[in-house]
């Protein structure tokens, strides 16, 4: 009978370890969860339009259009980690981003301005100091500024949630018990600026950037605990690069944006099409980010769930 069940355990150990299922299935679980929503929804979205002319959208971003993407994609992400927090009989809070934590919303606005839209400002400015990029005027008038700021502002608010709880939440969580924090924080960098790479007028230097926000925002999670700063940080810096200076964002430019800058010189320097994630200052600018982030918040003692690898 021992042998029987040595023999069961042993057969189904890739599937399983002393913990229950593997990270490796779990997270393949959550992925079904969170595409298998929207491939249903764009399924019944194309059989409702069969036969209907297609709608001629001005190129662009348009902050109705990304708005509504965001909360479903934030909604299905959410609904499968609440899912998946049943089946594991975890708090959803050890996914990333803990609500019971009372200091999340001063979290979230120093992200917004101290680690976004200052860092973004500085490498605008830099830019301007080596004459490759120039502020401009306005792009609008004054009295439609604070309705285009606000609908910007709660896009990029979605696209911080969206994104860093995709890919810094419960995936990274789970790839962080079967790999070990860094090696997992690492995979997701590299899934981050793959992500990023289906956009036509992407960089190389845009993606390595890409890539080196995604290991400022896990180091954010290894010295707070969560992603409260870290969505601060993505909503600002995207609030602030593709609303306030109207540059452009992986080379799209938004709809109402408040100044009307240009560029000048190589794109290695100035960003070129992609805009200034695509300059080799970024690069330097996220470095340095990254480094102070791991200067200025010290260790904590009692490291979260999420950065504790339980592997083999």
């Amino acid at each position: 009978m021992e042998q029987q069940t040595s023999r069961f355990v042993q057969g189904n150990s890739i599937f399983f370890n002393a913990r229950g299922l593997r990270a490796g299935w779990r997270a393949l679980v959550f992925l079904f969860l969170v595409i298998t929503p929207s491939l249903i929804l764009s399924t019944v979205i194309v059989l409702l339009r069969h036969g209907r002319p297609s709608a001629n959208v001005a190129v662009g971003l348009l902050p109705l259009n990304q708005l509504a993407g965001q909360v479903w994609m934030f909604l299905s992400i959410v609904f499968a980690a609440w899912v998946m927090s049943r089946v594991e009989r975890r708090s959803m809070g050890v996914y990333g981003l803990p609500l019971k934590n009372t200091r999340f919303f001063s979290s979230f606005v120093a992200g917004y301005f101290l680690w976004g839209f200052l860092p973004l400002s500085v490498l605008l400015l830099t830019l301007r100091a080596l004459h490759v990029f120039y502020f401009g005027g306005l792009a609008i008038r004054p009295d439609q500024a604070l309705l285009w700021a606000g609908l910007w502002a709660l896009v990029f608010l979605m696209v911080g949630l969206t994104e860093e709880y995709a890919f810094r939440g419960y995936l990274l969580y789970t790839l962080a018990d079967g790999l070990g924090f860094w090696p997992a924080a690492i995979v997701m960098a590299v899934v981050f600026a793959l992500a990023h790479a289906l956009n036509p007028v992407e960089s190389r230097i845009g993606l390595v950037m890409t890539a080196l926000f995604s290991l400022f925002a896990s180091m954010v999670l290894w010295r707070t605990g969560n992603l409260w700063l870290a969505v601060g940080a993505h909503a600002g810096w995207d609030w602030a690069q593709t609303f306030f200076y109207g540059v452009s964002d992986s080379g799209f430019q938004a709809q109402g944006h408040l100044l009307n800058p240009h560029i000048e010189g190589p794109a290695w320097l100035s960003g070129g099409a992609v805009g200034p994630e695509g300059s080799i200052a970024a690069l330097l600018v996220l470095v340095l980010m990254t480094v102070l982030v791991a200067v200025i918040y010290r260790p904590r003692k009692q490291p979260a769930l999420i950065i504790t690898s339980l592997a083999p």
